[in-house]
């Protein structure tokens, strides 16, 4: 076993209660690559390493906070590089952006919660945070805010006749001009409200390839916030019957 491996697996023998995937846009090929895994882990400290597919990509470079591709990174606090995507709870929004991520119990908005729910972009970079679609029990729960609302013609009322637990769907949308891995969010057939996040549609696609059945729920409608956090969603996955077979 090289020294990546066993950084990495000294790592994995942390035990993390949550875990997220930190994805990356190559500017040159606008592919989404996964390239590295934030743990939190049960004392409290935070762990990062990178996975073998940030090394593979010829284009991707090491960041400035984490400069060797074969170590794993503990820490006592979040890293400068995701606390930076973390919105400060000291603003004066503050208090309406943790009601807008539907974190409003105390203790519910840890930096961790926020960065799966927001996936942590920012305007100088291409790096986002989600959700590891691992499945726990044979299942798998995530949420995320519905983007491209703004672009969709009637989005205000179809968001105003929404009601909390009810179900979306998901289509596919090859014929999309932008990414021919689109998929839509419908509040019924063929009618949209917005699309999946660009870069969570190869995690949903890893979900199925798994043999999850994925559902979606409307968890929380904030007709006064920013269109990029107007409709939170449920991702729900069970494995399928088909699978089992």
């Amino acid at each position: 076993m090289g020294t990546r491996e066993l950084a990495i697996e000294e790592s994995r023998r942390m035990t993390a209660v949550r875990r997220l995937l930190v994805v990356w846009q190559n500017p040159a090929t606008s592919r989404f690559v996964r390239v590295g895994e934030l743990d939190e882990l049960a004392d409290g400290r935070m762990a990062f390493s990178y996975l073998e597919s940030a090394a593979a990509d010829p284009d991707f470079f090491p960041l400035d906070e984490f400069p060797d591709l074969s170590r794993s990174y503990v820490s006592d606090g979040l890293p400068g590089f995701f606390a930076n995507r973390v919105m400060s709870t000291h603003r004066d929004s503050y208090g309406s952006y943790r009601s807008w991520l539907g974190l409003g119990d105390a203790g519910a908005d840890t930096p961790t919660e926020v960065l799966a729910r927001t996936g942590g972009p920012r305007a100088t970079d291409t790096f986002h945070v989600v959700d590891l679609p691992g499945v726990t029990a044979g299942r798998f729960e995530s949420r995320y805010f519905v983007c491209g609302i703004r672009h969709v013609q009637d989005a205000a009322r179809r968001l105003e006749a929404l009601e909390i637990g009810a179900e979306l769907g998901l289509r596919p949308e090859p014929e999309n001009p932008v990414n021919p891995d689109a998929v839509l969010v419908d509040v019924r057939d063929g009618v949209e409200v917005g699309w999946v996040p660009d870069w969570l549609v190869a995690e949903l696609r890893a979900l199925r390839e798994q043999g999850q059945d994925l559902r979606c729920f409307v968890e929380q409608v904030n007709p006064d916030a920013p269109a990029h956090l107007r409709l939170l969603v449920r991702l729900e996955s069970d494995r399928s019957a088909k699978s089992d077979r």
